[in-house]
């Protein structure tokens, strides 16, 4: 296994990541590390997307500004910043919003690029929307489904992410790719044609050839995380498959499209959070005496049943395996076990200054009642992407594995570091 990696795991198990106290010694020793240039590649995790935009507000707090503000180098990381609401899937909106009566889910108008005229590459490189193939070989919008993104961070150079962290001749890299791999087709209830998810195989390959890329472009170390289980994201989770009558407490499942047809929900099935509207009306009904029927189905993008579940998280597996095969055979390459800490964080949470955060974005109570959960989230109000709090929590975890690998003494994210 690659060395001190069996380390990293283990300080992981323990829960160092998850709690943060803060330490009188702000002076960051680096170890036998150089953070002087980092350079970030993935997609809009490590962009830095909140409410479904990318958005300067949200950005500062990308993780991996978060670790270069904890190196002292956050003078010289540079994003490709969008003011205001930012841009969202389409560059015509900007981030979402919640109507917390009503809970319809809209979007704002959109910013603009602030800084598009650097005369060097970004050093957050991160894309939203694309995948471990795209990332490999896209060097502009036309390239990847019209994913405006490409052009916003690649600027018309010619060159893909990869080229262009090489050009900065970075001296750590963080990588996380392959969410989206996958996300695109959970994330539609396995329902759409036009967002098929990668096979294992095709991600292995693409993966080989990434750090293949890297290694042989450059000897900075790379710090890889891997694949959380995304089925247990807000997005698939908040909303339950019943609802409840407020009166008696009595529940009654709700009805989908899935893989056979129209069928009453089960526990196991999940209703992803863009149904929270539908899922509101239905609960408002049953206190109406109105109940869900074959009739008020969900459609199939706003299901995913209990196979497709399963389904996915064998892919998720898969692509685990994958990397960490990379790790154990490459001695430049380090493993971040998002996996397991976000499967832990659900359960424990994040403290962050003597609080504690949750991943739940909506609090429901015991009859049936519910409230977006604004304070202690760990999530923005799009189910998928982190909030700052979040962000902190996945700094703090890149942050171990440096300090680990290297005997650096970085100091983990305080409350404070959020709010410059």
């Amino acid at each position: 296994m690659n060395h001190l990696m069996r380390y990293v795991c283990l300080a992981a198990l323990l829960g160092i990541v998850w709690t943060c106290d803060k330490s009188d010694d702000e002076q960051p020793n680096w170890g036998s590390l150089d953070f002087s240039t980092i350079v970030a590649l993935g997609n809009s995790l490590t962009a830095g997307v909140s409410d479904a935009a990318l958005y300067e507000d949200a950005q500062k707090n990308s993780y991996p500004r978060l670790i270069a503000k904890k190196a002292n180098v956050a003078g010289d990381f540079e994003q490709p910043i969008i003011s205001d609401n930012g841009f969202s899937w389409s560059d015509k909106d900007g981030r979402i919003t919640i109507n917390p009566i009503s809970y319809e889910i809209s979007f704002l108008e959109p910013g603009e690029a602030v800084n598009s005229d650097l005369n060097r590459p970004y050093n957050n490189l991160g894309i939203p929307m694309i995948t471990s193939g795209e990332l490999l070989t896209a060097t502009n919008t036309n390239d990847v489904n019209a994913n405006h993104f490409i052009d916003l961070v690649l600027r018309g150079s010619g060159k893909t992410a990869l080229e262009e962290a090489l050009a900065l001749d970075p001296t750590i890299i963080t990588l996380w790719i392959g969410n989206n791999d996958v996300l695109g087709a959970a994330s539609l209830g396995m329902a759409s044609s036009q967002q098929p998810y990668t096979s294992v195989d095709d991600f292995a390959a693409n993966m080989e050839a990434i750090i293949s890329t890297l290694t042989q472009g450059t000897p900075a170390p790379i710090f890889v995380a891997n694949i959380m289980d995304i089925t247990s994201l807000p997005y698939f989770t908040t909303l339950p498959s019943s609802v409840v009558d407020t009166t008696d407490g009595s529940r009654y499942y709700l009805y989908g499209v899935c893989e056979n047809g129209v069928r009453k929900l089960t526990d196991d099935d999940l209703v992803l959070y863009w149904a929270l509207p539908d899922y509101f009306i239905a609960q408002l009904f049953v206190g109406l005496g109105i109940f869900p029927s074959e009739a008020t189905a969900l459609n199939d993008t706003l299901v995913l049943d209990a196979t497709e579940r399963f389904e996915i998280q064998g892919l998720i597996d898969g692509y685990n395996m994958i990397i960490d095969e990379l790790v154990d055979d490459n001695d430049q390459v380090y493993l971040v076990d998002m996996h397991s800490r976000y499967t832990e964080m659900v359960t424990t949470g994040y403290q962050l200054d003597g609080v504690t955060y949750i991943p739940d974005l909506v609090i429901f109570d015991d009859g049936g009642g519910f409230q977006l959960n604004a304070t202690r989230t760990l999530f923005s109000f799009d189910g998928l992407h982190p909030n700052r709090y979040g962000y902190a929590a996945v700094a703090d975890l890149f942050i171990n594995a440096m300090n680990l690998a290297g005997e650096a003494e970085l100091p983990m994210v305080y409350l404070e570091d959020l709010f410059d």
